[in-house]
């Protein structure tokens, strides 16, 4: 009995890469083996009949593997990320020196339950930029940098503090509505963790989606929205001035929204990157101008 005649169709430095391929073709059907060559790399064959079909299927997967990369690029293909972090900073220590101001004019933007479910929603924004001491800005400027930044490296700085900005004005307003329209309790709370923890549930949304899309294991695609959980319960949840419902309706807002820019598969650039950023921008201002005005 003659045995096929097995063509090579692809060849990997990696055994790992050639498993990987294996895989692919097992789940096509295709009757092929794994073999390393003379000079060490990795050869994967198929019988000569079924050759061209097999180099169209690892063609078409190795361009949706490159999709996926272009995507989400490496942080290094973003140099303007940082910048959304720069601004934010200025933001919050130029609304910190406002907050010295004798007269105290600046409590008038801290989030109130009772104002914003009376219909000023602008108070769930301003009191983003907001803080009860140096400590507590100190703490928000390094972490909101940071997870801002994993952000902009993801979508584009524009769209990452617009959704950032959005998520955590939303969270706020969520948790408003618990106290004051479910519990009928009177609520104050300000500070930028809110948006922090909206960072982080936008960052897990992400990589959760993008890993689901790209076939990882349930355990791999779970890792990201857990170690999110895990930021919120160690950092989120502990301090006796510590607003926990804001923490995690930021968090929850952030994962929503997160999904919602995932699924689309947002990648923003050029002129509606800018608008993005340019949205965010009049949007603190706009509620800025609605308090202090």
């Amino acid at each position: 009995m003659d045995l096929p005649l097995l063509i090579q169709v692809a060849s990997c430095r990696r055994d790992r890469a050639a498993r990987e391929l294996s895989l692919l073709l097992e789940s096509r059907g295709f009757q092929h083996r794994v073999a390393q060559g003379l000079d060490g790399s990795w050869e994967v064959l198929v019988e000569e009949t079924e050759a061209a079909r097999a180099v169209s299927e690892i063609e078409a997967y190795r361009r949706e593997n490159e999709a996926w990369t272009s995507r989400l690029a490496p942080h290094a293909q973003r140099p303007g990320a940082w910048l959304g972090s720069a601004w934010y900073g200025l933001l919050l220590m130029g609304f910190f020196a406002f907050q010295t101001d004798p007269n105290g004019a600046w409590r008038a933007g801290i989030s109130d339950a009772g104002a914003i479910l009376g219909g000023e929603w602008w108070l769930a924004v301003t009191a983003l930029f907001l803080h009860a001491d140096i400590l507590h800005l100190c703490g928000n400027l390094v972490f909101g940098a940071v997870f801002g930044f994993l952000v902009a490296a993801e979508i584009g700085s524009g769209p990452a503090w617009l959704a950032i900005l959005v998520a955590g004005g939303l969270g706020n307003g969520v948790n408003a509505l618990l106290h004051a329209g479910i519990q009928g309790q009177e609520h104050r709370s300000l500070g930028a963790s809110t948006g922090v923890f909206a960072a982080v549930g936008i960052l897990s949304a992400i990589e959760w989606v993008r890993r689901r899309g790209a076939g990882d294991s349930g355990w791999r695609r779970l890792a990201p929205p857990v170690f999110g959980l895990v930021l919120l319960g160690l950092y989120g949840m502990g301090g006796e001035r510590t607003d926990i419902g804001a923490h995690v309706f930021g968090f929850g807002t952030g994962a929503l929204v997160g999904m919602l820019v995932a699924l689309v598969r947002t990648r923003l650039v050029g002129r509606v990157a800018n608008l993005a950023g340019w949205t965010a921008g009049v949007l603190v201002f706009l509620c800025s101008w609605l308090v202090w005005g």
